[in-house]
C-alpha cells in the first residue's frame, strides 16, 4: 500500500511562480504552468491543511481545518471588478474557530488567517467585516462585558503576537449606544481584526505549522469571545 504523503514545507519556487503570474496573468500562461501549480501549491496546500488539522485537534483547539474552507481558489471573481486579471497572485489559508464545517457555511466566523504574496506576509486573527446581524451581537457582548474583551486584547502576550489592528473603519455614532458608553471605542468598530507582519519567506519555513498553531493558541480566548457572541 502506498504511504500517504506528509507535509514537509512549501517550495520556495512558489515566489517565482507568483512573480511570473503577475507579469503574465492569462489563461495561456497559467495552463502552461498548471503542473507546478497543481503539485506545489494545490496538492501541498491540502497536505498542509491536513497537518494543521492534526495539530489543532491534537491540542483540542476548536478550529476547522478543511481544504473546502481553509484554502481559496486561485481564480479571481472578476464579475464586479475593474481588475479583469483571471488569477490571484497571493496565497491564503483560513482556519475558522468553531465546532463544525456546517456552522461556517452558514455565517463567517472568527479565526486564524495566514497571507502570502511577494509584497507582504502576515498572520491575522479575529473577525473581519462581519455580517450586520453578527456585528450587532458582538456590540451587545462588548456592551455587557467589554472588560473581558479588553483584558484579552490588551494582554502583553496577545499584543506581542498581534501588535497591529486591521480595520475597515469606525463609526461616530452607533444606534442604541451613547458615545459616552465605556465600551464605545470598541462598539464603534466595524470589525475586530488583529495581525502581525511576518517575513516574506515564512511560507517556506518548515516551522509554519508550529507558528500558526501557537498564534491560534494565543488568540483562542478572543475567538471564543467573538464566536460565543455571534452563535448564542
Amino acid at each position: 500500500m502506498k504511504a500517504t504523503p506528509e507535509f514537509d514545507r512549501f517550495n520556495p519556487e512558489i515566489a517565482n511562480f507568483f512573480a511570473e503570474l503577475s507579469k503574465n496573468n492569462s489563461k495561456e500562461w497559467f495552463d502552461a504552468n498548471r503542473k507546478f501549480y497543481e503539485k506545489e501549491i494545490k496538492d501541498n496546500s491540502k497536505l498542509f491543511i491536513g497537518e494543521m488539522g492534526k495539530r489543532l485537534s491534537g491540542n483540542k483547539q476548536r478550529y476547522i481545518s478543511d481544504p473546502k474552507i481553509s484554502m481559496f481558489r486561485i481564480n479571481r471573481d472578476i464579475r464586479f471588478s475593474k481588475n479583469k486579471d483571471p488569477y490571484k497572485t497571493n496565497l491564503g489559508f483560513w482556519f475558522p474557530y468553531g465546532d463544525d464545517v456546517l456552522s461556517f457555511a452558514k455565517k463567517p466566523l472568527p479565526g486564524i488567517y495566514f497571507h502570502f504574496s511577494n509584497e507582504e506576509s502576515f498572520i491575522a486573527c479575529g473577525i473581519h467585516t462581519p455580517e450586520s446581524a453578527d456585528l450587532k451581537k458582538i456590540r451587545a457582548a462588548l456592551a455587557n462585558d467589554f472588560e473581558h474583551f479588553e483584558s484579552i486584547t490588551e494582554n502583553k502576550k496577545f499584543k506581542a503576537a498581534f501588535p497591529k489592528e486591521m480595520t475597515s473603519g469606525t463609526l461616530t455614532r452607533v444606534q442604541g449606544y451613547s458615545n459616552d458608553h465605556p465600551a464605545f471605542k470598541y462598539i464603534a468598530r466595524k470589525d475586530h481584526t488583529f495581525f502581525i507582519d511576518t517575513p516574506i519567506d515564512t511560507l517556506f519555513s518548515p516551522e509554519l505549522p508550529d507558528i500558526l498553531v501557537e498564534k491560534a493558541k494565543i488568540s483562542d480566548e478572543l475567538h471564543n469571545f467573538l464566536y460565543t457572541a455571534i452563535t448564542d
